[in-house]
């Protein structure tokens, strides 16, 4: 199988990480000593060291690759992990998400490496509807007998929820990503800077007619116990604390 690297972006919140990273240890990786994880840690969370993080990743992983953020920033945190990795395929993942069942990344590299503009293949947080074509807010999918939903246009389909990534892809966006706008945000239309590379690519989401949620957002209700919250700027780069 191809190398894959795992890159994530955290904050200081080790309970949360063990979860996440034990679900990619049981459900993605079939051997966690030939993946390597490369993790952002931006100093906001619990009241804990960042090298209590470092030691849950440790834990999971023997080849480690970490940094600890002078100060929190998304973009910056995105941009590093990515810059560090070397593999020709990256598992993308927040530290605050759920694998719910298997996933077979050998299926995932096989239909990245038989479709050649297809950039990446999302993990679905929905229950997917049993239509082989339907509609989300943003565009029609349809269904690929091959294992996949394709999206039918290149505006807002690509996401930092849990995602296996082209290297390629990610070489040709890290060099254009900006430090002031969210990450998710830069692979939109209304980023003019962007348009032209996420207008050659298509996007996948990995799942079939009628299957259930791949992936758990788990870190909301840790927010929603803090506080720490989202800035209505419509800029969002970091979690604040409440004034």
């Amino acid at each position: 199988m191809d190398r894959v690297d795992i890159t994530m972006t955290a904050m200081l919140r080790p309970s949360i990480l063990k979860r996440t990273l034990s679900g990619i240890v049981k459900y993605v990786v079939d051997d966690p000593n030939r993946f390597r994880l490369i993790i952002n840690i931006d100093p906001l969370g619990d009241k804990v060291k960042p090298k209590k993080v470092v030691n849950v990743a440790k834990k999971y992983f023997n080849n480690v690759i970490y940094n600890v953020a002078n100060e929190p920033s998304f973009p910056k945190a995105v941009k590093w992990v990515w810059k560090n990795s070397t593999a020709p395929y990256v598992f993308h993942c927040e530290d605050d998400w759920m694998i719910n069942r298997k996933i077979n990344i050998k299926d995932m590299i096989k239909i990245l490496n038989e479709h050649k503009l297809l950039s990446s293949l999302r993990l679905y947080k929905e229950r997917t509807p049993k239509a082989k074509r339907f509609k989300t807010f943003s565009c029609t999918w349809r269904y690929n007998e091959k294992g996949f939903y394709i999206a039918k246009d290149w505006r807002r389909q690509f996401g930092l929820n849990p995602i296996l990534i082209k290297k390629e892809f990610i070489d040709e966006a890290v060099e254009l990503m900006v430090d002031n706008v969210n990450p998710e945000k830069q692979f939109r239309s209304s980023q003019r800077y962007m348009v032209p590379l996420i207008k050659k690519w298509r996007y996948g989401i990995y799942t079939k007619p009628g299957a259930p949620p791949l992936i758990t957002d788990i870190g909301r209700r840790w927010i929603n116990n803090t506080d720490y919250i989202k800035p209505r700027t419509g800029k969002f780069l970091t979690w604040t604390k409440k004034q």
